[in-house]
């Protein structure tokens, strides 16, 4: 975050920190050379900023990142920025850079030049105002928003604008504003909104977000890279993987209409419209997309995974959601419009992908690839239903005697501590397909996933107090596939078995840590009042439970809005009985075949639907 001297309320400028930010900027992807040796003379770079003062546009304060916004010869860190017209905060027009963030009060502002905007001639906007400019070399979804609810007595709007001579306003807003912006110049004004004479003056958190935009065209398609919107990376540039990328459109609203049938799929009819997406992958990968579940009513939009777009080469599809593994080479995800009796199912979708790496580096835990388990999961079972069942499709066991085939029950529904043993499965089937060692089916028999008997696994996965253990880690540790590990040195991948202060329990794999409007961090911080989770929840109807994700928020921080349904009432403790937390260990370090020994007469766990609880407050 930018610090700015301030002298008599005025910002002369910005003094960026360790990272090279500007204002909220972080760090620009521009190198510069600069400092060094130039025919063997030093440069001379006296604000140790990298860039020799021969080249540095503010050769006094350090900005490596040599940010001119307004295109006048000299760095935003030296410009005089004091929220004027004639000196307006400076927003870097990068779409590749961080949220910008700006926090001010309207009570201290120098300029009250606008008083009524075109379009809006009813609203007295004669209050003081901030101007803030910036300038995009590239077309960008801007959006602009300010912290709300506002302060008691405090009514700041939005005003994006084109020109502030004339006066052209793009969209007015109470808390936020936003457009489609061409490459320009363009003006965004926080003015004081002024009721029976009084001026609802106050201060304001800004965030803008710049995204660069697509037509979403084959010509020019959305890149899939990580974060959200498609920002300005090149789709030709393979991607570091893993990646997840999420997006929201309406193809109502999009510019290419291609494809209307597609290879071995000739009966279905997709000439609607279509966003296409792009990405290049230079190392063999798993891919898992999907859409919102349950579409807008009306809306029916379909996926399709292309690796050639002349001719058309379908690798898959899927109505909601699709899997694939794929080997090194460029790709196309195209969102269809399906079209049924000439009607149009055009409208809104929210996309998810996940890509992961399949030759994964050596590693001691199983975390990366039980990931790669829940999106499998995720993209081709997800939400058949909760009931107390096990897994929702039979699952391949090699190393089994019999039909070598652990069966599913209760037609794809399926329970919490079931889904634990589910995604184990699927992470041991993926690491043997990515590797080729098939001994990952001979340490536990078949049986020991398939029988609540003390002395197989399965038994202490559903969590048996009898025998010591109180969740999936327990159960790993003593079966020599894993440890337990305090909840903040957790890991993305790792698995939990929660309790609530209402007396149930819920078996989950471990995502995120989330403070409390649900950012997700895959390590701890102080601002932490949960985690994001994944497991099987819910109703028992298709679409309303079954393998999906949560929030889960501890009790002490009541029940906030989350992006997603939450689960809440989770008790925080550090008695592994309340939370117990721990990881998959890889298994080249599980300890040795068959190593479990029961130690005395065989018992049997029993599953008690009214301890593990799957329906949350959100369902």
């Amino acid at each position: 975050m930018m610090t700015a001297l301030v002298v008599g309320g005025m910002v002369l400028g910005a003094c960026s920190d360790d990272d090279g930010g500007v204002d909220g900027g972080g760090d620009a992807a521009v190198e510069m050379d600069g400092g060094g040796d130039v025919d063997g003379e030093v440069v001379a770079d006296r604000d140790g900023d990298g860039v020799g003062d021969d080249l540095d546009n503010c050769p006094e304060v350090a900005n490596p990142d040599q940010w001119d916004t307004d295109q006048d010869g000299e760095g935003d860190a030296c410009e005089l920025q004091d929220g004027t017209v004639e000196h307006p905060f400076l927003i870097p027009g990068d779409p590749r850079l961080p949220d910008y963030r700006h926090g001010r009060d309207t009570s201290e502002a120098l300029s009250d030049r606008f008083d009524v905007y075109p379009g809006s001639e009813s609203l007295d906007e004669s209050g003081p105002e901030y101007v803030y400019m910036t300038r995009v070399d590239q077309p960008v979804q801007l959006d602009a928003w300010i912290a709300f609810p506002e302060p008691d007595g405090v009514d700041i709007d939005l005003h994006l604008l084109s020109s502030v001579e004339p006066l052209t306003v793009i969209e007015r807003g109470h808390f936020e504003a936003g457009g489609l912006l061409d490459p320009g110049v363009y003006y965004l004004v926080l003015d004081t909104f002024v009721s029976s004479g009084e001026a609802q003056s106050g201060p304001y958190d800004l965030t803008v977000r710049l995204t660069a935009w697509h037509a979403g065209t084959v010509t020019d398609p959305i890149p899939v890279e990580p974060g959200q919107g498609g920002g300005g990376s090149d789709p030709e540039a393979p991607l570091t993987l893993p990646i997840e990328f999420t997006d929201s459109r309406d193809t109502t609203e999009a510019v290419s209409d291609e494809f209307d049938i597609y290879p071995g799929h000739e009966g279905v009819d997709e000439s609607g419209p279509e966003v296409v997406y792009s990405f290049t992958l230079d190392e063999p990968a798993r891919l898992a997309a999907a859409i919102d579940f349950a579409e807008p009513a009306g809306v029916d939009v379909d996926l399709h995974l292309l690796s050639s777009t002349s001719p058309v080469d379908l690798v898959t599809r899927g109505d909601t959601s699709l899997y694939a593994l794929l080997e090194p080479g460029t790709y196309w995800l195209v969102a269809d419009t399906f079209v049924d009796g000439g009607v149009e199912h055009s409208g809104l979708y929210n996309l998810w992908v996940s890509i992961r790496p399949r030759n994964l580096p050596a590693a001691v835990t199983f975390n990366d690839t039980v990931l790669a388990a829940v999106d499998f999961i995720y993209a081709r079972y997800r939400l058949l239903g909760y009931d107390s069942a096990v897994l929702t499709h039979d699952i391949l066991y090699p190393g089994g005697a019999d039909d070598q085939t652990i069966h599913m029950s209760g037609g794809a529904k399926t329970m919490c501590v079931a889904a634990a043993m589910e995604v184990m499965l699927t992470a041991m089937h993926i690491y043997a397909e990515d590797t080729g060692d098939t001994t990952v089916w001979d340490y536990l028999p078949e049986r020991s996933w398939e029988s609540l008997a003390s002395d197989c696994v399965k038994a202490h996965i559903w969590v048996n107090h009898d025998l010591n253990t109180w969740g999936t880690a327990d159960a790993l540790a003593i079966f020599g596939m894993g440890e337990t590990v305090v909840f903040e040195d957790l890991t993305p991948g790792s698995f939990i078995n929660l309790n609530r202060t209402t007396g149930s329990g819920h078996a989950v794999v471990f995502l995120s840590f989330i403070d409390m409007v649900g950012n997700q961090s895959p390590v701890y911080h102080p601002d932490v009042i949960g985690f994001r989770y994944f497991s099987s929840q819910g109703g028992l109807d298709v679409g309303a439970g079954g393998m999906d994700y949560r929030y889960a928020i501890f009790s002490a921080y009541g029940s906030p809005e989350m992006p997603y349904k939450r689960d809440i009432n989770v008790i925080y403790s550090t008695d592994p009985h309340y939370l117990n937390t721990g990881v998959m260990w890889h298994p080249d370090h599980w300890t040795s075949p068959l190593s479990f020994k029961a130690g005395g007469p065989v018992t049997y766990s029993v599953f008690d639907p009214l301890t593990f609880d799957g329906v949350t407050v959100d369902d």
